[in-house]
């Protein structure tokens, strides 16, 4: 059995990456590892270890300990902080790895804005902030409300709130400051695009795109209790096939890196003109819920197994495949959604009526 490392592994992230492996039985002994001792628990683990957060100075060193302990043959890690920081401190990591150059993780929303404008990629309109004053003068730059107050780096909808004027706008980011988690320059004010919400995920071996998919967000959790509505991860999500979308995700993933390797995930939003405009890049690790899609591809909808992308991704990184072959766009069946809720479980479904539970 292969020995595989997984950090954040109490996320929903790291428990669906573990799920998809955990499928093909004798092949994995999975570690894994979260500050949080109760989401620990959620992960089908062989051993579980409470760590400290990736901004730790031990936090390093626990992994080596624990690579050296469990002869641990290859590192994922999934949240993108940590895949950051592990990414920082590739030289002091004794066991293989997966993932993009640190630059490219570390990529802030506004980098990444300004990267694919040059390219010819179409953006939310942007403009950052450096004091109250300058709110009203974004707001009239960018037409008025309603307009997106965003933080410039963070998963999940980090800081964000759709503001209808700019006295909205000064008092969300008022609040954040005299909580002390934000400063005026981690803020930037956007453009919105009110129609579909889009994820392409894609996964690149030494600058060759080996395969993506794209889905619609359809419903995110508890959003009725959320200030901005979106909460991370989607409850309802649904497999579009769309030409326009794989070619601007290809474009823009090859725009913010030259040679990609690893797990690339483009969010797109449409606009009132049918135009798709990206809204970030994240590098280095699955959205949320990849893994389950792969999870999906292999237990029901009974794929070659390189099209459960933690599977591929895993073998590549332990070096089993050296040559990976193309599997091209759009790899699960368009129009298959997945439903999932809390206390709820988790189905796949189709607007024919079809249903199922997976989890």
């Amino acid at each position: 059995m292969k020995k595989i490392l997984v950090t954040g592994s109490g996320g929903i992230g790291g428990v669906n990456f573990i799920r998809a492996l955990k499928l093909f039985k004798n092949e994995f002994f999975i570690v894994g590892t979260d500050f949080n001792k109760y989401y620990l628990q959620f992960g089908d683990l062989d051993h579980r270890e409470i760590s400290p957060r990736h901004s730790d100075p031990n936090f390093i060193s626990l992994l080596n300990n624990l690579i050296e302990k469990y002869n641990i043959d290859f590192l994922h890690p999934q949240p993108s902080s940590e895949a950051l920081i592990i990414s920082q401190n590739l030289e002091k990591i004794s066991t293989k790895t997966l993932l993009p150059s640190s630059k490219i993780i570390s990529t802030d929303k506004l980098e990444t804005q300004k990267t694919l404008e040059k390219s010819g990629i179409l953006v939310a309109k942007t403009k950052t902030v450096n004091n109250f004053e300058q709110i009203d003068n974004a707001f009239e730059e960018l037409g008025g409300g309603p307009l997106w107050i965003r933080a410039k780096s963070g998963a999940g909808g980090n800081l964000s709130l759709l503001c209808n004027n700019s006295s909205e706008a000064e008092y969300w980011i008022k609040l954040w400051i005299l909580r002390k988690k934000a400063n005026f320059n981690d803020f930037m004010i956007q453009q919105y695009l009110p129609k579909r919400n889009i994820a392409w995920d894609s996964f690149w071996y030494e600058g060759k795109l080996i395969s993506s998919f794209t889905r619609e967000r359809l419903e995110y959790p508890l959003k009725h209790i959320s200030p901005s509505g979106i909460t991370g991860t989607p409850t309802v999500s649904k497999i579009i096939v769309d030409e326009a979308v794989n070619s601007i995700g290809e474009k823009a993933v090859k725009s913010i890196d030259k040679k990609p390797h690893g797990n690339y995930a483009v969010d797109l939003k449409e606009n009132d003109d049918g135009g798709w405009y990206v809204t970030e890049i994240d590098s280095g690790k699955f959205h949320t819920t990849t893994p389950l899609w792969g999870y999906v591809s292999t237990k029901f909808l009974k794929q070659d197994p390189t099209h459960n992308l933690p599977y591929l991704y895993t073998k590549l990184g332990l070096g089993e495949i050296s040559d990976p072959e193309s599997l091209g766009s759009d790899i699960y069946p368009e129009g298959l959604h997945i439903l999932r809720h809390i206390d709820c479980g988790t189905w796949i479904y189709r607007d024919d009526g079809y249903k199922e539970q997976v989890i």
